[in-house]
C-alpha cells in the first residue's frame, strides 16, 4: 500500500510538471510571437525609411538634371572667341550647303567635301555656267540649271552621272541617291528618276493645258513618292493644283502614278517639300497645309496664314516661317511635322539667310547674326568683322563654324 501511494505521487507529480511546462512554453511561444511581430514592425518601418530616402535622392536628382537642363536652355552667350582659323582656297562665288557633318562647296567649276576642319574629303570638277544642289541625308547632287548634266554624290565622293537629252529645270534627291529631274519638252514636261549609278528607273509627263506649269517638286527621302505644285490659269485667274505621285506598287495602276491630287482656286502654292518619308506640306500666299501618309499623303491639317509670308525654311522636323510683324521687324512661326505650333518669336535682323543647323536656327546678313534655340529663345546675337559667306553649327550649342571672305573660323561662344 505504501509503495502504491508513493507511486501514485511520483505519476501525479509529473503529470503537474507536465501541465506547468506547457503553460511555460505557451507563454514563451506567446513572447516569441510578439518580438516577431515587433522585429517585422521594425523591419518594414527600416524598409519604408529606405524607400524614402532613396525616393528622395532620386528625387534630387530628376530636380537637379531638370534645373540644369533649363539652364542649358537658357544659357545666353555675349561673345566669342576663335578657336582654330584656316585660309581659304575657294573663290568669292562659291556657295555652299551642309552635308551630314560635311561643307559641300560649288561654283560653276566643281564641287568639293570639306569636314570642319577644313579637310578636303573628296572633290569633282565640272563645267557648270549656273549650279543648282538638292541634298537629302546621306545623298546629294548638283545639276546645271537649263542643261543636261547631272551628277548624284555621297559622303565618299560621286556615285554616278546622268545626261540627258532635255533641258533639266528643276532636281531632287532622295536619301539613297536616287535622282528626280524635271525636264522640259515643250508643251510638256517630262519627269525621269534615275538611280544613284545614272541608270532611268521611272519616266512620267505632264501636259501643261492639263495640269499647269510645275512651280515646284519634292520627293521624298525613301524615293516612293513625289509632290508637285502646278501654277493654272482658272476662269481668268490663277489658281494652283497640287499632284501626289507614288512610284512604289500601289501607283504602278494610276495613269502617270498619279494618287492624289487638290485644287485651290485663288491660291499659289509657291512652295511644297517632303521632309521625311511620309510628311510633306505646302505653302501659298494664306494657307499652310500639312500632308502624311505612307503611300497616298492625307490632308491633316490646315492653318490659315492672316499676315503675310516672307520666308520659310524647314528640316526633317519643323518648319519655320518669318511673317510680316505688327511692331518693328519680323515674326517666326516654327511648327512641327503635325502642324502643331512650336513657338513664336519676333527678330529686327534684316537677314539674308535663315536655317536649321543642328537644334538651332540660325539667322545671318552679311555682318550680323542671331542664334535661337529649339523653344525659341535667342540666346546669342553678335557682330562679325568680316562678312559672313556661310554659318553652320559644328557642336553642341556653343560651337559654330564661321566661313568668311578670306578665312574659315571655329568660334565658341562665351
Amino acid at each position: 500500500m505504501m509503495e502504491n501511494a508513493i507511486l501514485h505521487k511520483i505519476k501525479y507529480t509529473w503529470k503537474w510538471i507536465k501541465i506547468m511546462s506547457n503553460i511555460q512554453l505557451f507563454k514563451s511561444n506567446e513572447s516569441t510571437d510578439a518580438d516577431m511581430a515587433a522585429y517585422e514592425k521594425n523591419l518594414f518601418r527600416h524598409r519604408l525609411r529606405n524607400l524614402a530616402i532613396g525616393a528622395g535622392l532620386f528625387g534630387a536628382v530628376i530636380l537637379c538634371f531638370v534645373l540644369l537642363w533649363t539652364s542649358v536652355q537658357n544659357r545666353t552667350f555675349e561673345t566669342y572667341e576663335v578657336v582654330k582659323s584656316y585660309d581659304r582656297t575657294d573663290t568669292l562665288t562659291t556657295q555652299y550647303a551642309e552635308f551630314q557633318n560635311y561643307v559641300l562647296k560649288y561654283s560653276n567649276d566643281g564641287i568639293s567635301c570639306v569636314d570642319s576642319n577644313n579637310n578636303p574629303v573628296w572633290s569633282q570638277t565640272y563645267n557648270m555656267q549656273n549650279p543648282m544642289i538638292h541634298v537629302c541625308r546621306n545623298s546629294a547632287a548638283v545639276a546645271e540649271e537649263n542643261g543636261t548634266e547631272a551628277m548624284i554624290f555621297d559622303e565618299t565622293g560621286m556615285q554616278g552621272t546622268v545626261q540627258t537629252r532635255l533641258p533639266i529645270r528643276q532636281i531632287c534627291v532622295s536619301s539613297q541617291g536616287v535622282l528626280a529631274a524635271l525636264l522640259e519638252d515643250g508643251d510638256v514636261m517630262r519627269l525621269k528618276l534615275y538611280s544613284k549609278t545614272g541608270e532611268e528607273l521611272v519616266t512620267a509627263k505632264f501636259e501643261l493645258q492639263d495640269v499647269g506649269y510645275p512651280l515646284r517638286m519634292t520627293l521624298s527621302s525613301d524615293a516612293t513618292k513625289l509632290a508637285v505644285s502646278f501654277l493654272q490659269v482658272q476662269d481668268g485667274g490663277i489658281g494652283t493644283c497640287l499632284g501626289f505621285y507614288n512610284f512604289s506598287s500601289v501607283g504602278e495602276n494610276q495613269e502617270d502614278r498619279l494618287v492624289a491630287s487638290r485644287i485651290l482656286k485663288s491660291e499659289v502654292m509657291s512652295v511644297v517639300e517632303y521632309m521625311d518619308t511620309t510628311h510633306c506640306f505646302a505653302l501659298g500666299t494664306n494657307q499652310l497645309l500639312i500632308y502624311e501618309g505612307t503611300q497616298i499623303p492625307e490632308l491633316t491639317k490646315e492653318i490659315n496664314l492672316e499676315k503675310k509670308v516672307l520666308s520659310v525654311f524647314h528640316s526633317e522636323t519643323y518648319i519655320g516661317l518669318v511673317l510680316e510683324s505688327e511692331e518693328e521687324g519680323y515674326a517666326l512661326q516654327v511648327y512641327d511635322v503635325q502642324g502643331n505650333l512650336q513657338f513664336e518669336s519676333v527678330f529686327d535682323l534684316d537677314y539674308r539667310v535663315l536655317k536649321f543647323s543642328g537644334k538651332n536656327i540660325l539667322i545671318y546678313n552679311e555682318f550680323e547674326c542671331i542664334m535661337l534655340n529649339s523653344k525659341g529663345k535667342i540666346f546669342f546675337s553678335g557682330t562679325f568683322e568680316e562678312s559672313i559667306s556661310n554659318l553652320y553649327t559644328q557642336s553642341g550649342n556653343n560651337r559654330y563654324i564661321v566661313m568668311h571672305g578670306s578665312r574659315t573660323d571655329q568660334i565658341r561662344l562665351r
